[in-house]
């Protein structure tokens, strides 16, 4: 059996250090001596398809999910109160999301989209049997047809899309979707002091008003959340976790998404 490719084998090191940790931290200094940010990488596919590789084993192995998971159980509580025949993701991933979906609506058409051929590699392994359909393609350019989902979802991947984009990335999730669609996202405007400037160095992640782009396309906001409105129960369901956290980076809390529903 092929041994399986782990993080230390995939990231290069310097002096010892994870390449990519060298990156962060070359990037936060410059920010914190100098005030100086790094333009927002206009294209992530080469990152993804590289890291893609090991992010499923990244994450199900530091006691992310346990606390991610309260956000999922987020939408599954939203998904109960729509009415819906199908659902997919935009960046599924390796699949954590749509798998619970399936699991939770086994009467559903299920699918997801990524653009990372590893992260799709590792979803037809994680959501093997479960009739979930997942393509490989850009969120720009989704490989999907008109209407071809009644709700689409998206879960921290849409903050990686570069200004210049977001715009026809949203349209094309109106276009795909035939009722609603569910973010959730990234936005400066409704998180704290301390995260925006935590990420204020950072160039893969983005902030966008969602709610502006929406309406300015003639499209409802149903329900608009920030951690101020979920923030509690997020910390009540932080303290329940017993496993711990092994994350060089750490974990960020509740004020790290937003929360919308858009009526098409």
């Amino acid at each position: 059996m092929e041994k399986a490719i782990t993080p230390k084998v995939y990231w290069k090191k310097f002096l010892g250090v994870d390449l990519f940790k060298v990156n962060w931290f070359f990037k936060y200094w410059l920010y914190k001596l100098f005030g100086f940010c790094l333009p927002k990488l206009k294209d992530q596919q080469d990152y993804w398809s590289r890291r893609g590789q090991v992010y499923m084993d990244e994450i199900m192995e530091s006691g992310y999910l346990e606390r991610e998971s309260f956000f999922q159980d987020m939408l599954i509580d939203s998904l109960k109160t729509l009415q819906f025949e199908s659902f997919f993701e935009a960046g599924c991933g390796f699949g954590w999301n749509i798998r619970r979906v399936k699991e939770e609506f086994p009467d559903k058409r299920v699918g997801g989209v990524d653009f990372s051929i590893t992260q799709l590699g590792n979803a037809k392994k994680y959501v093997d049997k479960l009739n979930i359909s997942v393509s490989q393609g850009d969120i720009c350019r989704i490989p999907l047809k008109d209407n071809a989902y009644d709700i689409g979802f998206s879960l921290g991947v849409f903050m990686n899309i570069h200004p210049d984009k977001i715009r026809l990335a949203v349209e094309q999730m109106v276009r795909v979707c035939k009722k609603y669609i569910i973010h959730l996202e990234y936005d400066e405007d409704n998180t704290t002091k301390e995260l925006r400037e935590k990420r204020a160095f950072k160039t893969n992640i983005v902030s966008h008003d969602y709610k502006k782009i929406y309406e300015s396309l003639g499209k409802r906001v149903v329900e608009f959340k920030t951690y101020k409105d979920f923030g509690e129960a997020y910390h009540q369901h932080a303290q329940s976790i017993n496993l711990p956290l092994e994350r060089w980076e750490g974990f960020e809390g509740p004020e790290k998404y937003i929360w919308i529903v858009v009526e098409i």
